[in-house]
């Protein structure tokens, strides 16, 4: 099993979330989970990789929630100063670096897809 406290940590270190320790866990948790459901049976589930996917995997997920809410400032201007930040740019970023930590992680995880094509000979 993948560890959560692992999980969280990698998460603060690489992306600094919003959010206590008690806010992120169960989302550390349930990533943890289904990527553990994923992991070779000879695998070592305390590698980094794992580790950092599944951070990746909350960090997109807290993007997309962050989205969501309206709260979000998107734009600042102060004098001739202006600070603008876009919420699809936000999870674009954000899907990239889950994309690159899966792949990271790829050779530790079972290979569940299923790919139909036609053979010729």
């Amino acid at each position: 099993m993948i560890d959560s406290w692992n999980v969280l940590e990698a998460l603060k270190r690489n992306y600094s979330p919003e959010g206590s320790d008690e806010e992120l866990m169960p989302m550390c948790s349930a990533a943890a989970a289904e990527l553990a459901a994923r992991v070779r049976a000879n695998a070592d589930c305390t590698d980094i990789r794992l580790i950092n996917a599944a951070a990746a995997s909350v960090n997109y997920r807290l993007c997309v929630k962050k989205m969501n809410t309206d709260e979000n400032v998107t734009s600042f201007k102060a004098g001739d100063v202006t600070v603008s930040i876009s919420p699809s740019a936000l999870i674009d970023r954000a899907e990239k670096e889950k994309s690159e930590a899966m792949l990271a992680a790829l050779p530790l995880l079972n290979d569940d897809e299923f790919v139909f094509r036609q053979v010729s000979i």
